[in-house]
């Protein structure tokens, strides 16, 4: 079984004696029919007076740490009495974005220098890499994609779905505002693992107009699981072997524009359903990100890469 390490959550007050709390567990969404993503938010009264109405305002961004976010939409919650609680939802459209390609053919290196370019690829030049630029490029600035309408926000594109590796629930990150502070949640839900194999799951980190060092840390991993992180930025594709180094732990990795960066876990033949976290310090302002993946080897779809 995995066992998770208890950190403390991030608190969100209101400033008033109506305090609004919400921590990054009470962020929760996944798939529902349709094409369509279901997001709940629990949002928490700690104060001594009923609060007044109030908006949330939600954000997307691709899977992983520091990643650039875009807009998405905004939810009503209702005036709180003090201790109260409540729960509110919304349903966004995942869109599906055409897939690159076949995974272990595509070179990180050339994918992140077309990512790092300021400017918008013209489509004429093709391949691989204008594809996940053009994927990222609108993940910053919002534009619709993958099927949204025209104008309007969308849910940012799942990585597994551009390279053709789709799964049941989406995976990414959302962001949730109450006045100004924000509470990130960045979540690969039922993620399917095959027991006793070396499991393969990618996920971004940085902003690719960005240059910072990120340092990683692995939470949450029972003694009977291995699992290390690799840098899969400089491989030749997006397949990691037992001949790369490992990235250790509290070890600053430098990012010139992003970085693409593969978890290798490998549970026991006989494992339960588990969870890991990946906690992505960044040098240039000590900020720190989680990034969870919920694994399951009864989970749905094709899951993980597996060698």
């Amino acid at each position: 079984m995995v066992v998770m390490e208890k950190r403390p959550e991030l608190n969100v007050r209101s400033g008033s004696e109506a305090e609004l709390r919400l921590d990054r567990t009470d962020i929760s969404f996944r798939d529902v029919a349709g094409d369509r993503v279901r997001i709940e938010v629990t949002v928490h009264n700690d104060g001594w007076l009923r609060s007044t109405p109030t908006v949330l305002r939600i954000e997307s961004a691709p899977f992983g740490a520091f990643v650039p976010w875009r807009p998405l939409t905004r939810m009503p919650v209702p005036a709180l009495e003090p201790g109260e609680s409540r729960v509110v939802r919304t349903e966004v459209a995942r869109p599906r974005p055409a897939p690159l390609g076949d995974f272990k053919r595509v070179p990180p290196k050339r994918l992140l220098t077309a990512v790092s370019s300021s400017d918008q690829p013209s489509p004429s030049n093709g391949g691989a890499s204008v594809l996940l630029w053009d994927f990222l490029w609108r993940a910053r600035t919002g534009r619709a994609s993958g099927g949204a309408v025209a104008g309007k926000a969308s849910l940012a594109p799942d990585l597994g779905d551009l390279l053709g590796h789709g799964q049941p629930h989406w995976a990414g990150n959302i962001n949730v505002f109450i006045g100004r502070k924000p509470v990130e949640r960045h979540l690969a839900k039922a993620l399917r693992i095959y027991p006793g194999r070396t499991n393969l799951a990618m996920f971004v980190v940085g902003d690719p107009g960005r240059h910072d060092s990120f340092a990683f840390e692995l939470v949450g991993l029972a003694p009977d699981w291995k699992a290390a992180l690799y840098d899969a930025t400089n491989c030749r594709n997006l397949l990691v072997g037992t001949s790369e180094a490992p990235i250790k732990d509290e070890q600053w990795v430098q990012s010139n524009g992003g970085l693409l960066v593969m978890l290798a876990t490998q549970p026991p033949v006989d494992c339960p359903a588990g969870k890991l976290e990946v906690h992505v310090t960044r040098r240039g302002d000590e900020q720190e990100a989680i990034v969870e993946f919920d694994l399951d080897p009864k989970a749905q779809g094709t899951g993980c890469y597996f060698v």
